[in-house]
């Protein structure tokens, strides 16, 4: 025989409540054992001590009103399911009592016996399987957070390991450059060259550990970026002594064609050099033999902006692969030699910077024709900079639905000095995502992608930062910075927030002139 199903039914009519006691009797499919109280007291003392299997429920029984009982034993017992049996034939009610908990809802001038049983049947499977899926969901959650501790532990790990491999990483270098330059004693042209070897190897590393690093400050939404005016010919000066030395000693042909003239731009110079160095490094790694590479900086034809570009002779990539490289950890076995596998970080990570800086990255290439990798840096200009600025926002998936202005002012007499480091102190406080503009000496416009009720936070830590700042600060302290929220506008509001733009700063056309 089957093991007997424990049903409480809570009704407060002796007739009704002998109505489902007999149809119950005449089941065939099951048997039940039937226990009934008149009252929602009586029923919470019940699952107390006795629980059930199921919970047949009247609606408005004492001293509950409405839904109050429903809601009552339900809290009082989350696995038990509860059927709602009464003569309220009111579809609103019904589906009330279903968003409450209930698992059906039956009109008692309808109940047979096939239908009640068959109420609850479906309803302790359905709670079944819901007490079922609570489970597994405990037990994913607690997966995940294992997860993430592993997760922030190996984040940590490479941190520490990269920040350890710094200072040895320095003093080879600086041995390697004193023995090259004849500084201990003559060095033969032969050893000249092994050493130069060994400081492209050592550059090499130092590059990996600088990706690692990135790579942990984006996944953890710590990397800063510290966008402002700067030349891009100083850009690629800074970083053409490193590329030169690599590609000859490598033997790589090296070519620079950069356009005189070329206007400012608006981006982080050191990120912006680190996307050209891993561009180059790629390019010297895969051109063909004998190898050439050139390095180029144009402006952009609709003179918005400038684009720098890097274009090898090697095997070039096929179409549908020229996707997948921008991947992290991503390298394609049919192009790369024992010699020059790494992480295959460099290429993803030169895609997150330029993307940083405001601009978008492209490859165009053909097998067989060599490959041209180019990305484009935003003009000195602050409506151009907010619409690249807005494009970005609005292709991050689930991103923000609202930006915030908030405007930013220091006192008038404050020394040209004080105010350079005023802008240090903003572009470190912002967060990946903010965007920093100057209107001027002494105003900043500041934009966060938050709605304006969570600009107050901002403002709080603004001021505990200020506060740390002038403590650890030699000198003259920062001054006071005024904050004031201009209002809130959705993303995609473009033009107002670009009309809103011209008014907050009427003189920042000068600025970025």
């Amino acid at each position: 025989m089957s093991i007997p199903v424990n049903v409480l039914l809570v009704e407060d009519d002796a007739g009704d409540a002998e109505v489902v006691k007999r149809l119950l009797a005449k089941s065939t499919r099951a048997s039940f054992q039937l226990e009934w109280v008149q009252s929602i007291d009586a029923a919470e003392e019940t699952l107390q001590k006795n629980g059930c299997d199921v919970l047949l429920l009247d609606l408005g029984l004492p001293p509950a009103h409405d839904l109050e009982g429903l809601a009552r034993l339900h809290k009082e017992d989350t696995r038990v399911p509860i059927v709602i049996v009464t003569d309220q034939n009111d579809e609103t009610m019904a589906l009330r009592a279903l968003q409450e908990g209930a698992q059906d809802y039956l009109i008692k001038g309808n109940l047979t016996t096939d239908n009640l049983v068959r109420a609850i049947r479906h309803a302790t499977e359905r709670q079944n399987l819901v007490s079922r899926l609570a489970e597994a969901r405990i037990i994913l959650e607690n997966r995940n957070k294992r997860l993430a501790k592993l997760y922030r532990t190996a984040h940590k790990f490479v941190d520490n390991v990269s920040h350890e491999f710094r200072t040895p990483l320095t003093v080879i270098k600086e041995y390697v450059s004193i023995i090259r330059d004849g500084i201990v004693g003559d060095v033969s042209d032969e050893q000249r060259q092994m050493l130069a070897i060994v400081e492209d190897r050592a550059d090499d590393l130092n590059t990996m550990v600088d990706d690692m690093l990135d790579v942990s400050k984006l996944e953890a939404g710590m990397l800063g970026v510290y966008r402002k005016r700067c030349q891009a010919a100083d850009i690629v000066a800074h970083v053409r002594p490193a590329l030169e030395r690599k590609a000859s000693t490598k033997g790589i042909e090296l070519e620079w064609n950069i356009e005189e003239g070329l206007p400012c731009v608006y981006c982080d110079a050191e990120k912006v050099g680190r996307v050209l160095i891993n561009l180059s490094i790629n390019a010297i790694k895969f051109c063909g033999q004998p190898g050439r590479v050139r390095v180029s900086g144009y402006r952009c034809p609709d003179a918005t902006g400038v684009e720098l570009s890097v274009t090898d002779n090697g095997p070039g990539i096929s179409a549908e692969n020229q996707e997948a490289i921008f991947r992290r950890f991503k390298q394609l076995s049919e192009s790369v030699r024992s010699s020059t596998k790494g992480f295959g970080l460099g290429l993803s990570i030169a895609k997150e910077l330029a993307e940083a800086n405001l601009g978008e990255i492209r490859v165009d290439s053909r097998p067989g024709r060599g490959s041209t990798f180019s990305f484009t840096l935003p003009a000195a200009d602050a409506p151009e900079i907010m619409r690249r600025y807005l494009h970005r926002i609005g292709q991050i998936r689930n991103g923000p639905e609202r930006l915030s202005l908030v405007q930013a002012d220091i006192d008038e007499s404050t020394s040209e000095r004080l105010s350079e480091d005023v802008d240090t102190f903003l572009s470190c406080l912002l967060r990946y995502n903010d965007l920093l503009l100057r209107g001027g000496p002494h105003r900043w416009l500041i934009v966060l992608p938050v709605p304006e009720s969570e600009v107050a936070s901002f403002h709080q830590r603004a001021k505990k930062s200020l506060a740390e700042s002038n403590r650890n600060r030699l000198g003259e302290p920062l001054p006071t910075i005024h904050l004031e929220c201009l209002g809130s506008w959705r993303v995609a509001s473009r033009r107002q927030i670009l009309a809103r733009l011209r008014n907050i700063l009427p003189s920042v056309e000068t600025v970025y002139a």
